[in-house]
C-alpha cells in the first residue's frame, strides 16, 4: 500500500492561493448592458448557443488556472511516495530510530577498506547524522543476545556515535531476530507514533530462519548491508580427540575437520598442531570449492596431566575460524569406581567379592598403583562418583533403582567404560530390573557345576598380551558358581566355560562399552581369586576398557553459551573464592549449583571470547574448559535478501549515492517535479484555451 508524505508540508498553508484564480475571475467578469433589436430577435436562440459554450471554456480555464496554483504549492511542499506511509506525514513530525549493529564474528572479516565490523560503526553513525534534530535515537547491540544502549533513547547525536564508537565484535553467532524483538520492543513502549529500524550487518549465516514479518503500523524496518560480494573463507570446523584416558607416552590420533567455504576457488594451506604452544606437527591440506576434509595427527605425550592444545592454520581474511583449541588429558593412573553389591559370608567370616578385585587394583592399598580406586555402594551411586575416561567395576550385583541404573545407562550411552561380575548376584534382582534385558542377556540361570575359562578370544586387546604358558594357568582355575546365560552374541564371547556356557564377553552401547563375567571374584564362586593370572587379568581387562575409544569428539563449548566446568570427584567448595579467568586475564565469579545424583557443576554465563577458561580456587588450579567459534559463521556468502527473509523490510545498497538512497528509503521517492509537470501542462492548456475565450 503506497501513501502521500509532504517534506515541507508547511507550504501546504499555501493551498489558500487555490482561491485567488475564482476571485479574479469573479472581479474581471464583463457587465454587459442589454439592448433588444427587434429585427435581431431571430438570433437569439443561436447567441445563447454559443455563449454556452463560451462559459464552459471559461469555466475549463478557471480550473486550470486553480489546479495550476494548486500543484505549484504542492510541488513546493516537496511530496514523497512511498510505501506504508502515513497520507500527509509531516517530515518534521519526531520518529523513534534504532539501529540494529550486529557484532557477530562473521563482522570480523578483513577487506580493502577495514574490517566489516569498521565499516558497519560507519554506517551506523551516518544514520544518525541523517537522522532529524528532534528523532529519538537508540542503538541495540546485536551478536548472540540483544541489549539496548540506552535505556529511553536520545537526541543527542554525539552521545550516540560515541557509544557506537566503543561496540567491539563479539566471537559469538549472530540472531538478527532476537535484535528485531528487542527494537521492536523499544517502539512500543515509545509514546511516538512513527518509528524506523536500520538493521546493520553482513547478512551472512544466521541463527534464525525468518528476520523480519509483520512489523507494526508506523514502523519502517531498513536493511544496510555492510557488503554484498562472496568472500572466500577456510575454517577449521571441529577438533576429533580420543574419548579414552591417554597413557604417558602412547601414541594417539587427532582429528581435525576442516571446510573451503568458497563456492569458486580451491584452497590449498598446512594446518598445524601445538602442544603447550610448542609445534608438534603440520600437514598440507588441499580443498576443492566448497569441500570439507579431515585431517589426522599421530602424536604422543610423555608427561601426565592436562595439556592446552592448539590446531591453526595460515590466516586468512578471517582469523577468528583459524585456530580452534582443546585439552588433551594425559592420566598418570586409572580411575576406578569399585561398585559393591551384595555381601556373602564365608568360614563365619564377612567376606565380600570387591575386596578381592580391589586388592587386585591396588595391591599394596598405598595410592601409588596404576589404579586410583573409589569404593562405593550401588544404593549410593551418584553421577559424581562415575569416572571420566575411567572404568566402572560392578561386583555381585543386588537392584539398583531406577535413576541410577538409567544414570549408569546415560554413562555408556555416552563413552562410559563397565566391568561386571555377575556370579555372586544369583539371589540379586538385576535380572528383573530391565539390567539384564539392556546386556542383551534373555535368560539367565544359577548354575553350580565346576568349570574353568577356555576358549579366548587371544586377539583381543584383553587376553593378546597373554602367552599360551599364561592362558592354561588362567584356564586352571576353577569356577564352581556362575551365571549361565542366553541371547548372548557368539562373536562377542571373549572366554567360554568348560560347559560351553559364555564365561566372559563384552557388549558396546552407544559410545560405551562392557566386559561381563559370568563367575563372582570370591571363594564361594571358584578359586580364580587365587589365581597368579587374577591379577593380571582385572589389569589388562580395566586398562583395555579406560583406553579404548568411545566418543569421537566432546560437547563443544560456544561464545555467548553456558560454560560448565566439571569438578574433581570429592572436590568441597567451601573456604574458597572461586573465579574464571580466560587468557586476556579477565575474571568473574563461578556460580555453583547441584544436579540429581549429587552431582555439582560450576559454570559462567556466556562467556564472549574463544580460548582456554581456567576455574581458580583462590590461586589454585580446579578445572579448565575450552570455548571455540561457532563455524556456522565462517560461511562468507551473501544470503538472498528476499521473499520471507525480507519480508516487511526494504534494503538500502551502500554501493550508490548513501545520503540519497537512505533519504529516499526513509523518506519516499520525492515526486515534485510530476506536480510541476501538472502545473505547467495546466497553465500551456489555460494560455491555449484563454486566447480563445
Amino acid at each position: 500500500m503506497f501513501g502521500l508524505g509532504f517534506l515541507n508540508s508547511f507550504f501546504l498553508f499555501a493551498l489558500a492561493a487555490m482561491a485567488l484564480p475564482i476571485i479574479i475571475h469573479i472581479l474581471n467578469r464583463r457587465r454587459l448592458r442589454k439592448i433588444r433589436f427587434s429585427s435581431l430577435e431571430f438570433i437569439d436562440e443561436l447567441s445563447r448557443r454559443r455563449m454556452s459554450r463560451v462559459n464552459l471554456r471559461r469555466w475549463i480555464v478557471l480550473l486550470l488556472r486553480t489546479l495550476a496554483v494548486t500543484f505549484v504549492v504542492l510541488a513546493f511542499a516537496r511530496p514523497t511516495l512511498h510505501s506504508r506511509a502515513a497520507l500527509f506525514m509531516p517530515a518534521a513530525a519526531a520518529k523513534q530510530i534504532v539501529i540494529c549493529v550486529d557484532m557477530s564474528a562473521s563482522m570480523g572479516v578483513e577487506r580493502e577498506t577495514g574490517t566489516a565490523f569498521t565499516q558497519a560503526k560507519i554506517l551506523a553513525k551516518r544514520v544518525v547524522d541523517e537522522s532529524a534534530r528532534n528523532d529519538v535515537l537508540n542503538v541495540v547491540a546485536s551478536s548472540g543476545s540483544s541489549r539496548l544502549l540506552f535505556e529511553s533513547g536520545t537526541t543527542n547525536k554525539q552521545i550516540v556515535k560515541k557509544a557506537i564508537d566503543g561496540l567491539e565484535v563479539a566471537d559469538e553467532r549472530a540472531s538478527l531476530t532476537k535484535a528485531l524483538e528487542t527494537a521492536v520492543g523499544h517502539f512500543r513502549e515509545s509514546e511516538l507514533r512513527s518509528g524506523e529500524i536500520y538493521v546493520v550487518s553482513d547478512f551472512r549465516e544466521t541463527a534464525d530462519s525468518l528476520l523480519v514479518s509483520g512489523t507494526p503500523a508506523g514502523l519502517r524496518v531498513i536493511l544496510l548491508p555492510v557488503y554484498l560480494e562472496a568472500v572466500d573463507n577456510v575454517s577449521i570446523d571441529r577438533v576429533f580427540t580420543p574419548r579414552k584416558l591417554i597413557r604417558p607416552g602412547e601414541v594417539v590420533r587427532v582429528g581435525v575437520s576442516v571446510t573451503n567455504h568458497s563456492r569458486e576457488n580451491p584452497a590449498e594451506f598446512p594446518v598445524e598442531l601445538f602442544i603447550d604452544e610448542k609445534r608438534k606437527a603440520e600437514k598440507f591440506v588441499n580443498l576443492s570449492p566448497a569441500a570439507s576434509a579431515t585431517v589426522t595427527f599421530s602424536v604422543s605425550i610423555n608427561d601426565w596431566g592436562s595439556h592446552r592444545c592448539r590446531v591453526a592454520k595460515n590466516r586468512d581474511r578471517l582469523p577468528i575460524d583459524d585456530d580452534r583449541f582443546f585439552m588433551l588429558d594425559v592420566s598418570r593412573r586409572i580411575p576406578v569406581t569399585l561398585m559393591r553389591g551384595k555381601r556373602f559370608v564365608e568360614d563365619d567370616k564377612q567376606t565380600a567379592s570387591y575386596f578381592y578385585v580391589d586388592k587386585a587394583l591396588n595391591p599394596r592399598g598405598s595410592g601409588e598403583s596404576e589404579f586410583s580406586v573409589k569404593v562405593v555402594d550401588e544404593k549410593d551411586l551418584t553421577t559424581a562418583a562415575l569416572p571420566d575416561r575411567g572404568v566402572v567395576v560392578w561386583t555381585d550385583p543386588h537392584r539398583l533403582d531406577r535413576n541410577r541404573f538409567e544414570l549408569l545407562k546415560r554413562y555408556l550411552h555416552t563413552g562410559g567404560r563397565l566391568m561386571v561380575f555377575l556370579g555372586g548376584g544369583s539371589s540379586g534382582q538385576w535380572r528383573e530390573d530391565g539390567f539384564a534385558r539392556y546386556f542383551g542377556i534373555k535368560k539367565a540361570t544359577h548354575r553350580k557345576a565346576e568349570e574353568s575359562l577356555r576358549s579366548f578370544q587371544k586377539d583381543h586387546p584383553v587376553f593378546s598380551i597373554f602367552n599360551e604358558e599364561e592362558l592354561e594357568l588362567l584356564s586352571r582355575s576353577r569356577v564352581r558358581e556362575y551365571i549361565a546365560v542366553a541371547g548372548v552374541a557368539p562373536d562377542s564371547i571373549l572366554a567360554y566355560l568348560g560347559s560351553g556356557d559364555a564365561g566372559i564377553w563384552e557388549c558396546r552401547r552407544g559410545d560405551g562399552r562392557a566386559v561381563v563375567v559370568s563367575a563372582s571374584p570370591d571363594m564361594a564362586s571358584g578359586d580364580l581369586p587365587l589365581s597368579p593370572m587374577f591379577l593380571p587379568l582385572i589389569h589388562t581387562t580395566v586398562s583395555y576398557l579406560a583406553s579404548s575409544e568411545g566418543a569421537e569428539f566432546h560437547r563443544e563449548n560456544y561464545p555467548g553459551t553456558d560454560l560448565f566446568f566439571d569438578l574433581p570427584a570429592g572436590w568441597r567448595r567451601q573456604g574458597h573464592e572461586h573465579r574464571v579467568a580466560n587468557e586476556l586475564g579477565e575474571q568473574e565469579q563461578a556460580v555453583f549449583f547441584d544436579l540429581p545424583h549429587g552431582e555439582t557443576k560450576a559454570m559462567i554465563s556466556r562467556p564472549k571470547r574463544v580460548g582456554f577458561y581456567k576455574l581458580l580456587a583462590d590461586t589454585t588450579l580446579v578445572s579448565e574448559a575450552v570455548v571455540n567459534v561457532d563455524t556456522r559463521e565462517s560461511n562468507l556468502n551473501p544470503q538472498e535478501l528476499a521473499g520471507e527473509y525480507l519480508g516487511d523490510a526494504t534494503v538500502v545498497d551502500d554501493s550508490a549515492d548513501f545520503a540519497t538512497t537512505l533519504q529516499r528509503e526513509r523518506q519516499g521517492r520525492e515526486i515534485y517535479p510530476l506536480f510541476l509537470l501538472v502545473a505547467i501542462s495546466a497553465l500551456v492548456l489555460e494560455s491555449l484555451l484563454g486566447r480563445r475565450a
